[in-house]
């Protein structure tokens, strides 16, 4: 069953309790804590974080890692520790530090193998992996992304990959990456924004309907994360929210 959350670092300058009472508030189910500012790698925060999720009714989706491949084991640990001191199902990951057409195949290969190693780290404490598409890394193509899914394909700790909007990509191509990921979908990230030459416009998630309701009918089970809201605004999530659930609940 798909359901409604919250990615923790939409609101960075708020305290893990603010953002609980605030998704409580807005009817969502689960956040996804950001491991930058809130409950941060080798840090002290991740058991208070689990409480004040869970006095709130809310569950944690995933970590939000800022680990990326090409950093070694060791740090991938350190990420790994905090997503199961959350009991976090789920540790999102970078595939990289560069673009995709950047890569030169020995150190693409480099990259998938430490990514298998990670996965494998992981599901041995009872976590997934899951690749965030993202810039600069080896999930900004969805070329690249098609050929990461056979390369990494058939263990059972095989990486997972969240699924988010991509500015460079027309609708179209945006939702059949979407079915490319097949059994190998994790969450997905939620948002609607428009790219100018000045920077990002964050628009409300009801203008993205065309695209994001469409997306979310086909993924059929984890979370709908919302990622950034227009102005940073508490009231607009709760608008953002209120679209997602209706979204999600409407469905047939």
């Amino acid at each position: 069953m798909l359901k409604s959350g919250l990615v923790s670092i939409t609101f960075r300058n708020k305290t893990p309790l603010e953002i609980c009472a605030l998704s409580q508030r807005a009817k969502l189910s689960a956040i996804e804590w950001g491991g930058d500012v809130h409950v941060p790698p080798k840090g002290n925060k991740a058991k208070e974080t689990l409480h004040l999720t869970h006095e709130h009714g809310l569950t944690v989706s995933s970590y939000g890692s800022y680990f990326r491949l090409g950093q070694g084991l060791d740090a991938f640990m350190y990420n790994l520790e905090e997503a199961i001191k959350l009991t976090a199902p789920v540790i999102r990951i970078w595939a990289g530090t560069l673009g995709s057409a950047e890569y030169r195949e020995d150190e693409r290969r480099a990259i998938t193998d430490e990514m298998m190693i990670v996965s494998e780290k992981a599901y041995e404490a009872g976590v997934s992996v899951a690749l965030e598409y993202h810039p600069n890394t080896l999930t900004d193509d969805r070329q690249s992304v098609k050929r990461l899914l056979k390369e990494t394909a058939g263990e059972k700790y095989s990486p997972l990959f969240y699924w988010q909007p991509r500015w460079d990509w027309d609708k179209e191509e945006t939702l059949a990456a979407l079915s490319d990921l097949g059994e190998r979908l994790s969450h997905a990230h939620v948002f609607a924004w428009t790219h100018t030459q000045n920077g990002i416009i964050r628009n409300p998630i009801s203008e993205g309907e065309d695209l994001l309701a469409r997306a979310l009918s086909v993924k059929k089970e984890g979370f709908a994360l919302i990622e950034f809201v227009k102005d940073d605004s508490d009231e607009m999530l709760l608008m953002d929210s209120a679209t997602i659930n209706k979204w999600i609940n409407g469905r047939g």
